[in-house]
């Protein structure tokens, strides 16, 4: 073998660390979407909206039919 090839073992370990890292980061995303979904009153677009964010609520208008669909509490 030449010095360029890499062992199974150290590319298998590699492989599943990668695998893990982008499962973990799926579900960080996965629960940061239910959040925004399910529980974000406004808080969210509060940086770029200020406090228009809360008061007119976009980010709950726009998911609001969605918790409906979903079969989720929302009043």
């Amino acid at each position: 073998m030449g010095a360029l090839s890499t062992p199974v073992e150290a590319t298998g370990a590699a492989t599943r660390l990668r695998d893990q890292l982008i499962a973990g980061l799926l579900v960080a995303l996965a629960l940061f979407i239910l959040y925004a979904v399910f529980l974000d009153q406004g808080a969210l677009l509060s940086p770029l909206y200020g406090e228009l964010s809360r008061s007119a609520n976009y980010l709950h208008e726009l998911s609001h039919d969605g918790r409906h669909l979903f079969a989720a509490n929302c009043h």
